[in-house]
């Protein structure tokens, strides 16, 4: 935890690659299970707001020309690789890049980290007039285009984690194996619940419907605390689709830098490391 507070970063507690290889298993059919000892330790990393800063100092320095966060991740990566002792066999991988490719909710889910939420959690006729109008309103505004014409895919509401503290502003970033640990003992934690039924429902609603306006990464319709929330340059990057907007945002926030400018709702990493 440490180790992660400079960075923008959170860990998870340790849990068993069993324990996540057993729910694909029920899930996903088995589908990307981690290659390692049942008991062998891993973790979770996460950024939490303020990360778009360490995106940005390491633009200023390294001027990638693509995968900006992917190439911010990777480089804070290759400390912690450097930081853990070889005889831990540590495994450590991005999760936005791949291959392998891991299923992040699956590892929140059974690390105790967030609260997964999926429609079919709520049961009884309201729950069930619920689920049908909003794949009705699902079905009248995707694209075809971009969907397909299933009616079944036009209709599909999709699950969502959800952290106690972030709500859904946060990111997972990467997975750390310890293939050279293992604490067979290690005792699983029961799934996180931390949302009222109502709360979890407008979360799937807006998720699902306005996903890029971000009110579903609120842990209330009533608002989200100010210092728990992306600022407000982290919500019009981490939502903007284009790599050269993206870019020309960062070169634009490089040349403040240089100049000692220091940007509306965005901290310096000096003043993260405090």
């Amino acid at each position: 935890a440490a180790w992660c507070k400079p960075y923008c970063l959170e860990c998870s507690p340790p849990f068993l690659v069993g324990w996540y290889n057993e729910k694909r298993k029920e899930t996903a059919d088995g589908q990307q299970i981690i290659e390692a000892r049942e008991d062998a330790v891993a973790f979770a990393l996460w950024s939490i707001p303020g990360y778009l800063a360490v995106v940005a100092d390491h633009f200023r320095r390294k001027r990638p020309t693509s995968n900006f966060v992917d190439e911010a991740t990777d480089e804070l990566l290759d400390l912690l690789r450097t930081d853990l002792g070889a005889d831990l066999d540590a495994v450590v991988i991005n999760t936005d890049r791949g291959p392998p490719y891991y299923h992040v909710q699956s590892v929140g889910c059974v690390a105790g980290v967030d609260e997964h939420i999926e429609a079919y959690d709520f049961t009884g006729t309201e729950a069930e007039a619920w689920r049908e109008e909003l794949s009705d309103s699902l079905e009248e505004s995707r694209d075809t285009k971009m969907w397909g014409t299933d009616p079944a895919t036009l209709r599909k509401i999709f699950g969502v984690n959800v952290h106690p503290v972030w709500g859904g502003w946060y990111a997972y970033r990467a997975l750390v194996v310890l293939r050279g640990a293992s604490s067979p003992a290690l005792v699983k934690p029961p799934p996180l619940k931390c949302l009222e039924e109502k709360e979890a429902q407008r979360i799937i609603g807006e998720y699902n419907l306005r996903h890029a306006e971000c009110l579903w990464r609120d842990l209330s319709a009533d608002g989200h605390p100010a210092d728990r929330r992306y600022t407000t340059s982290e919500y019009f990057f981490f939502t903007e689709t284009s790599p050269a907007k993206r870019k020309r945002w960062l070169e634009l926030r490089a040349a403040e830098m240089e100049q000692g400018v220091r940007a509306p709702g965005l901290a310096s990493l000096a003043s993260l490391a405090q």
